[in-house]
């Protein structure tokens, strides 16, 4: 079994210049971890995550100051992604596979990382995004393909 065959295909993406606040709106709508940001052509560019909204939300304004002061001041926030892309945000530390990493391999990613990983990429040899192979992905192909074994 390889990543081909584990990955989730018609993956939700955002392009670069898409505001913030839309990019938050699909991660709150749809309750996903992250956004794979990618070239018109494709090419992956980097992931969009809750995290790192967040991180943007509680920025210090030009004026020195935060939103972190009260949940007013945070709404008031908000509203203003809407004037801000998501360039100055996409997070470029994604992991990513070919289509024919085998399975063992990928689990084996997300078992033994120094850090959790959400989520692992699958990129054909041009760097375009095919599809996103999740941990519960993983477990239920692999669980899936040990019972049919056993029968």
């Amino acid at each position: 079994m390889i990543a081909a065959n584990i990955m989730t295909t018609g993956v939700m993406t955002l392009r670069r210049g898409t505001d913030m606040l839309y990019a938050l709106k699909l991660i709150s709508e749809k309750r996903i971890r992250q956004v794979p940001v990618v070239e018109e052509d494709g090419r992956l560019v980097g992931v969009i995550t809750p995290g790192r909204l967040m991180e943007a939300l509680l920025a210090p304004s030009p004026s020195g100051e935060t939103c972190a002061s009260g949940l007013p001041e945070f709404i008031g926030k908000i509203d203003s992604l809407a004037d801000k892309s998501i360039d100055g945000v996409i997070d470029t530390g994604f992991i990513s596979v070919k289509p024919d990493t085998k399975a063992m391999e990928i689990a084996a990613i997300f078992a033994n990382g120094k850090k959790p990983v959400e989520s692992i990429l699958v990129l054909d040899d041009q760097e375009r995004l095919l599809g996103i192979i999740s941990p519960w992905d993983v477990f239920t192909r692999l669980w899936e393909y040990a019972r049919k074994k056993n029968r």
